[in-house]
């Protein structure tokens, strides 16, 4: 990955870790369900996050070489790479 996304990417995730943690101490802690799945929610929602900064440095790194290639079938994969990675993140 490439600078800024790889920053960005790992300071989300170590962030994540961070909520990872404080969900677990708030369901051993017996705490109220609405208040932990507001966390799980939040967490679920900087996870998210990290796909779209990956999938642009993919783009910037890899897109214009695969791209520009004259060799279709490597054109072709990396298109259905895309579309493939793409399709995971509607579910």
């Amino acid at each position: 990955m490439i600078e800024p996304f790889k920053n960005k990417a790992v300071s989300r995730l170590k962030k994540a870790r961070g909520q990872i943690d404080g969900v677990i101490k708030m369901i051993e802690g017996n705490k109220y369900c609405i208040d932990i799945l507001t966390q799980v929610l939040a967490l679920q929602g900087a996870i998210r996050e990290v796909g779209p900064l990956i999938l642009e440095s993919h783009l910037y790194t890899c897109g214009g070489e695969n791209l520009g290639s004259k060799n279709q079938k490597k054109k072709e994969k990396f298109i259905k790479e895309i579309i493939r990675v793409s399709s995971l993140s509607g579910r």
